[in-house]
Formats: structure tokens, sequence, C-alpha cells
């Protein structure tokens, strides 16, 4: 029985949802290999408790190497095989987190990674627009102003259908009423502006640039073995930080599906396919 922790992609609207139909996919196969799968929210987001705490990357790393090395922890029992199963930025912290030995997965895949939150992505991080952001982060913590802003900006449901129709989902049509109920309702949790205010403006970015970006697979290079999903729509810059993986040191096998930046929710089989046949091209040898 091989053990897989699944994370969701880190966004104003992440949730375990993301990951149960590639999960049910996964464990319902019938071969020599048996898969059992738990998937975690992150803290601050999804189903989580939503605590004011000054979010940044180095707290989500932490986060996934208590939930991995600690004894009371539902993957516990791994015995040394555990597989971690990441979208976008989630996967780009945990390659940074086995890179520094701080956690030990047996493989990685790594789903439409990125590792620039939206607004540096599309702005860059000079020093003025650094100053921007802190502006901006303040804001939104704030008490009643944050509440405020944090509506008009993200948690109303014309913003959220935009984004999904925009560059989350690649067909417009798959955006359906029910996804769109269920991520506003995400939003009105207590607490839920904290983490959004650090992702917007880049704080849980877990590197500064793409040199850094392939530097922390080519640090997994012969130890782990490491998928790569891309997708055929993801937007253009985001797109750009993926492709620059392929063929990359560290990066064991690299392949392209669906999608744009949540093709597990949106292509939930192709994706399941894909990891599939990653799993039992690393296993399968080895019994």
């Amino acid at each position: 029985m091989k053990n897989i922790l699944m994370i969701p992609t880190i966004s104003d609207v992440s949730t375990v949802e993301e990951w149960r139909v590639v999960a049910k996919d996964i464990v319902g196969r019938k071969g020599e290999l048996g898969y059992r799968v738990t998937i975690v929210d992150w803290p601050g987001l999804g189903y989580s408790d939503r605590p004011s705490l000054n979010y940044n990357a180095d707290v989500m790393e932490s986060f996934l190497v208590e939930l991995m090395n600690s004894p009371n922890s539902p993957v516990a029992n791994a015995d040394d095989e555990l597989i971690i199963v990441g979208g976008g930025h989630a996967a780009t912290i945990a390659v940074r987190a086995a890179g520094k030995d701080l956690i030990k997965p047996s493989a990685v895949a790594a789903v439409a990674p990125t590792w620039a939150g939206p607004l540096p992505i599309v702005f860059g991080r000079g020093s003025d627009m650094e100053t921007r952001y802190g502006l901006l982060r303040g804001t939104l913590r704030a008490p009643a102003l944050g509440w405020m802003m944090y509506n008009v900006l993200v948690s109303n449901e014309k913003s959220i259908q935009s984004q999904y129709k925009s560059h989350v989902y690649a067909n417009p049509d798959n955006v359906t009423p029910a996804i769109i109920e269920s991520r506003y309702e995400l939003t009105k949790r207590k607490g839920a502006r904290f983490v959004p205010a650090a992702f917007l403006t880049g704080l849980l970015d877990p590197v500064q640039s793409r040199e850094e970006f392939l530097q922390l697979f080519a640090k997994l290079d012969g130890d782990v073995p490491v998928l790569v999903v891309s997708t055929v729509n993801a937007p253009k810059r985001s797109k750009a930080e993926m492709e620059a993986l392929r063929g990359s040191k560290g990066v064991t096998k690299f392949v392209e599906v669906a999608g744009a930046l949540l093709p597990q929710e949106e292509y939930p089989l192709a994706v399941a396919e894909e990891l599939y046949s990653f799993l039992q091209e690393s296993f399968a040898a080895r019994r």
C-alpha cells in the first residue's frame, strides 16, 4: 500500500474539493499497487481554521513539514513511502521543503506548478511595487476596511466567476453555478481574508525568480522521482514557468494535459491517468 498526500493549489478559494475526483480514481484502480490518499487543507484556507497569522511561504512550508513528520499526523504511518501531489504554489513549496531535506517524500507530482502570486506575476517585484503590495496587504488585514476591500476584490460571486472563466479553468462552460457558490461560501468563513492578503501580494511565493524555481527541482535530481504536469491553456506567464521545467534537471517526467491552473478539478480523469502512470513507472519496478 502506497500513501499519497494531496495538497490543494494555494489560492483565494483553495479547497480539498479540487482533489476528490482524482483521489477517488486512483484509490479505485485495481493493480499490483494499492493506494491510500489523504487530502489536507492549508492553514487559513479551505475548511481549516483561519487565525490572524502573518502568513508567508515559510509558514506554509512549516505546516507541511509538521504534517509529514508529526507522530500524530494522518500520514505518520507511511513507512517512508509517502508521495506528495500538489498544485500551483503548493507543489513548489513541497519541492522546496524536500530540497532542504525537511521532508523525505518517495515521489513528488507537481500539477500546474507556480511560484509567483497574482500581482507579482503581472506587475513584478520592484521596490515601488513591493511598497504598494505592503499597503494593500495591510489594508486587507485591517478590521473593518479590510473586509470591505476583501469583498470587492475577492469575496463576491462575480469576481470568482470571472477568475475561473478567464484563467482558472480552460473552458468557461465548465464553470458551473455550484462551483462558484461553493467557493464563494469559503470566502465568507471567519478570518478568510488573511491568507489571500498574503497570496495576492506575493508573500506566499516560495522563490523570487525562474532561476530559483528551476534550482528547487534540480536539487531533487537523482533522489526523488518528480512528475511535472503542465497544461495546454495555462495563462501565458504561468505557462512560461511550467514550460521552463520541460527537460529541466530534476524533472523525471514532463507531461501536458488539458486545463489551465486547476486541471485536477476541471479534467480530473486526465490528471489521474498521468499520475497513476507515473506512480506505476516509479514504483512497480521496485517490487
